[in-house]
């Protein structure tokens, strides 16, 4: 077959009235109705694009698809020689067809594959999700904000106007943020900063501060647990200073302080109380993203015990009284409840240490996050060393703490959602 050259196609195609979407339906339909199959539509719309500047050659399959959509011209390539001696004479054609391809690109622009509402929608699921998940244990919310962030994904991979896709990135980044958050309380610390570093490339490309400052807090939580404290006060505190005026940037500061040297840690927590004071905007991710004023107490008791001043972080434990509409989650109850227990084997009192446990201690496995048992591993030491080897209550509770542990680790050997492994 002679070639038909992307003048000739497109001339075609605008004698009918249709734009290259339009072309690209029916060359489908036709091909549908022959029994053969074509590319997807958004890459055949590619595809008649490239034909139409000439930057491919017609295969000889689609040129009779569109033999059987009424092409019959069989003109071949033109001659360089009388297109270059017609330019002048052909203006306003050029003009006309300059003007087509404009009207194509301003209705592709258009076009999206999510709109307002439907992003919406996703940014409203997180926001439950975060929320619920200081109640409920983490693993089927895990899944589902999985299935939020593949969806967001699937979403920016199509086109979008500007701003919707902007609201798209800070969607994602609110999920991966979650998502590092969650795979770090399971003992996931790989995954977790996978998600981290997604959450902050997301945010950054919106170029959002409050998106941005949710993966910094998430990036530090999973160095601090990895055992990397300089870098984790490092991130929080690129967090803190990022974060707008909401509780988020409490938390930050706590971060900070449980990473820093006592000096720093001082330092933060000054911070972090005149952050809530001057709180004054709503969190971005509301639920594990939020600071108020139990969890500020549970990091100023952690703060007094690295001050080596035991009874001031028992006072702290004891003043952690909820505010009206404040939502605590279990694990911060549980952390605040170890960090007890730490003070009082600090002072010789590891009945009343017992005591502080058992809470923690009757948690079921669903619940039992790495972040409590590796905190718990820290007790073993205390409860088996020279000062409680005679101790009976010290054994038991080291027994009680060793079963705990051996059953949490059994509850949290699951898969991620979206692929996500351990390296």
């Amino acid at each position: 077959m002679a070639r038909i050259d992307g003048r000739t196609l497109r001339e075609w195609r605008r004698a009918r009235g249709w734009d290259v979407p339009e072309t690209a339906r029916r060359l489908r339909l036709a091909a549908r109705g022959a029994g053969q199959s074509t590319a997807a539509l958004d890459g055949l719309i590619r595809m008649i694009q490239a034909w139409e500047r000439g930057d491919h050659d017609l295969s000889e399959r689609y040129e009779l698809l569109y033999r059987r959509l009424g092409l019959t011209s069989e003109t071949t390539t033109s001659d360089p020689a009388a297109d270059a001696a017609g330019l002048h004479a052909g203006g306003p054609r050029l003009l006309d067809e300059l003007t087509g391809h404009a009207v194509e690109f301003g209705r592709w622009a258009e076009t999206a594959n999510a709109g307002p509402g439907t992003i919406a929608q996703l940014d409203d699921a997180i926001h439950r999700i975060a929320r619920e998940y200081l109640n409920v244990p983490p693993w089927p919310l895990l899944h589902r904000a999985g299935e939020i962030t593949s969806r967001v994904f699937r979403l920016l991979r199509g086109h979008q106007r500007l701003r919707h896709a902007r609201d798209l990135y800070v969607t994602g980044a609110k999920c991966c943020a979650f998502l590092a958050w969650a795979a770090g309380d399971l003992g996931h610390l790989a995954a977790a900063a996978a998600h981290g570093r997604t959450a902050l490339i997301l945010a950054r490309e919106a170029d959002h501060p409050g998106a941005e400052a949710l993966a910094l807090c998430a990036l530090s939580k999973t160095s601090y647990w990895d055992g990397r404290l300089s870098r984790a006060a490092a991130l929080a505190r690129q967090g803190w200073e990022r974060c707008p005026p909401n509780s988020t940037r409490v938390l930050l500061a706590c971060q900070e302080s449980d990473a820093a040297d006592a000096a720093g840690a001082r330092s933060a927590m000054a911070r972090a109380r005149h952050a809530r004071d001057d709180a004054a905007a709503a969190d971005d991710l509301g639920g594990i993203f939020s600071c108020g004023g139990v969890r500020l107490a549970n990091y100023t008791a952690s703060f007094h015990l690295k001050d080596d001043n035991p009874d001031a972080a028992l006072t702290a434990a004891d003043s952690a009284i909820a505010a009206p509409g404040e939502e605590i989650g279990y694990g911060t109850w549980g952390q605040l409840h170890i960090t007890a227990a730490i003070a009082l084997l600090t002072k010789g009192e590891p009945e009343g240490a017992a005591e502080r446990l058992a809470p923690v201690l009757a948690l079921p496995a669903s619940r039992r996050l790495a972040t409590l048992t590796m905190r718990l591993g820290a007790i073993h030491p205390l409860l088996t060393g020279r000062g409680y080897s005679a101790d009976a209550h010290a054994r038991a509770l080291a027994w009680q703490i060793t079963a705990y542990c051996d059953e949490a680790a059994g509850a949290t050997r699951l898969a991620l959602p979206a692929g996500e492994e351990e390296e």
